[in-house]
């Protein structure tokens, strides 16, 4: 614990408090300034790096899509992926600089990044910005890019990749986070080039994107260089948040899977906080003591105690809207009511008798080193300097949520679990054809 401490009071003395237009933050070197269009853009200089990561990040997820348009985030990223690795005649001129390019969407962001050296740092931030600008897409661009993504459909995701999209549905109902980031096949086949990049113009917009860059780059060149590219760039006519009202139901669903499995499911999920709510901090605590690690309770009680688990643990999504604590276990076919009981047992006992200090402050640890961990490297650290900006916080929030974890008191655990670890949504998966008797 007192390294904890120590690691937070040190940064928090290298924490400006001050929020301008554009902002330096000595310690991390993190620069930031705003275009008239509403684009934000950040540079973390780091001298000694010999890479450089590069952030493209839009605040369009899910519920911009609507039930219709599911997938067309994912059908645009990676349409700018291709304009950024291929040239016009569909070669790859990044693969020889060494560079990684990736996209992908979430529930709340659409997301371009890369990784390369310094001495190729230009001329792949300089594609990316000539990709992203140009709001045109050809029938052609779009057709490569549907063909990726159906083929990438075509691959089983695995039980529990299914299992975790039937929890969604159950547990969101009619709430846009029920729908998959990857989009439905029938609606991809039949969009068009016009319809995407209406599509585009309308949700990665200026006022709604970030672009950050980590390295051995120049903060007043990359700004200005950004500031040519992208002033043509309109913002959007209202970036008004769609607030959608939900609340958990208690539902359980029994799944049958492939009746020759020898593997059963049992998912346990529950109501949490988004993640810039005063309560967020305390359920990542009870996160971490039920299903983070082989320290955690469900491990230690399912698996080493008792022998139910091959394997079991917990997620607790970085969400700015309602998020869940979904736990599982893999089981035998023949446990699942035992497993079920036993999982329920430990979620109640922290609602009714909390956790000890040591237990609080043994989390935190673990807690602040997922934190490092996440943040190693030059694209985890902007990664979440974007979101923090795209959520309407200061890329400083980031840093904050360390004092706001360090506060967290076992009164506060207690309270948030009782608040909500109720209506639980269970899902039980085992094989088909069988009778089961518990």
């Amino acid at each position: 614990m007192k390294y904890f401490k120590l690691f937070l009071l040190i940064l928090l003395c290298f924490i400006s408090s001050d929020v301008e237009a554009r902002e330096i933050n000595h310690q991390a070197r993190t620069s930031r300034t705003v275009l008239d269009n509403g684009l934000v853009a950040l540079v973390v200089e780091e001298p000694q790096s010999e890479v450089v990561a590069i952030e493209y990040m839009v605040l369009c997820g899910v519920s911009q899509e609507g039930s219709n348009l599911q997938g067309y985030n994912n059908l645009i990223l990676q349409i700018l992926k291709n304009r950024v690795i291929s040239d016009e005649s569909g070669d790859d001129v990044v693969e020889i600089t060494g560079s990684l390019v990736d996209c992908g969407a979430s529930k709340d962001f659409s997301r371009l990044h890369a990784v390369t050296t310094t001495a190729n740092a230009n001329f792949i931030f300089n594609r990316l910005l000539k990709a992203i600008t140009d709001c045109n897409f050809t029938e052609k661009e779009v057709e490569t890019a549907r063909q990726q993504m159906l083929n990438l459909m075509g691959e089983n995701g695995g039980t529990s990749s299914q299992l975790y999209d039937i929890f969604l549905s159950c547990f969101y109902r009619l709430h846009p986070y029920k729908r998959s980031v990857q989009g439905v096949p029938v609606i991809l086949k039949r969009v068009t080039a016009a319809e995407v990049s209406q599509y585009f113009r309308q949700n990665f917009s200026a006022d709604r994107t970030v672009l950050a860059v980590a390295g051995a780059a120049n903060s007043h060149t990359i700004f200005e260089t950004v500031r040519q590219k992208c002033k043509n760039m309109l913002p959007s006519s209202s970036r008004k948040s769609l607030e959608i009202q939900w609340e958990p139901k208690a539902e359980e669903r029994e799944v049958y899977l492939h009746s020759r499995s020898e593997l059963a499911w049992v998912l346990i999920g529950y109501q949490a906080p988004p993640l810039y709510s005063p309560d967020y901090q305390a359920m990542k605590v009870i996160y971490g003591v039920l299903g983070s690690g082989l320290s955690s309770r469900l491990w230690l009680e399912l698996r080493e105690n008792r022998g139910l688990a091959y394997e079991v643990g917990a997620r607790y999504p970085e969400l700015t809207g309602p998020s869940h604590l979904l736990c599982h276990i893999i089981t035998k076919p023949t446990s699942t009511g035992l497993a079920r009981r036993r999982m329920l047992a430990e979620i109640d006992k922290i609602k009714r008798e909390g956790i000890s200090q040591q237990e609080l402050s043994d989390t935190k640890e673990k807690l602040l080193g997922a934190y490092l961990l996440e943040r190693e490297t030059l694209s985890g650290k902007i990664l979440h300097l974007c979101m923090a900006e795209l959520a309407g916080r200061s890329y400083q929030e980031d840093a904050r949520s360390l004092q706001d974890l360090e506060r967290v008191t076992v009164e506060d655990v207690k309270r948030v679990a009782n608040r909500y670890l109720v209506e639980p949504t269970i899902i039980v998966a085992r094989p088909g054809g069988r009778l089961y008797f518990e």
